[in-house]
């Protein structure tokens, strides 16, 4: 069909942008299945596709582009889940400290806990996703910088620098 060899890079953009086009309600289906919620769906097709993307010089057969997304959707998708289950969990040190926060005698030492666990809570949620998710792995899940940059596709390095400037952002969040 359009074999990567016979065009020139724009042409060949020009073909994989327009076959991204033609499988996008495919893809959204895809993922509508394996998700359960449209702006989950949404989601993970936007990420597939801009995996696609970076990798679109990989593709070695042209007419497979329709299975090489899906395939990268569903993985998306299969990641997207994994990381909502992991969120969704409440840590059993957290559920802890809840208790111990709900059964302390001084009503001031709570109003004050509880207050710096919304300022943390709100920086948190104000870093992007990736962040967040460095950030579970890293503290929760206890996973090496190495691991943690295998699952972004990232470099170790990277992920050291994106935890150190969380730790940044997070301290000035609460001074």
């Amino acid at each position: 069909m359009w074999g990567r060899w016979q065009m020139s890079d724009d042409t060949f953009d020009v073909n994989f942008t327009a076959s991204m086009i033609r499988f996008r309600p495919g893809a959204l289906a895809i993922a509508r299945a394996i998700t359960g919620d449209r702006y989950d769906a949404e989601d993970a097709v936007q990420t597939a596709y801009l995996r696609a993307w970076r990798k679109r010089h990989q593709l070695s057969d042209p007419d497979a582009v329709g299975h090489w997304l899906a395939t990268i959707v569903r993985r998306e998708c299969y990641a997207l889940l994994r990381a909502k289950k992991k969120w969704a969990e409440v840590p059993w040190e957290s559920r802890a400290r809840r208790e111990s926060l709900s059964n302390a005698c001084d009503p001031a030492e709570v109003v004050t806990a509880g207050e710096a666990l919304s300022r943390v809570r709100r920086a948190f949620s104000r870093l992007p996703s990736t962040d967040q998710l460095v950030w579970h792995l890293k503290v929760h899940e206890h996973f090496r910088h190495r691991e943690i940059a295998t699952i972004l596709h990232s470099s170790e390095g990277a992920v050291g620098a994106r935890l150190h400037r969380m730790r940044t952002a997070l301290r000035e969040a609460l001074a």
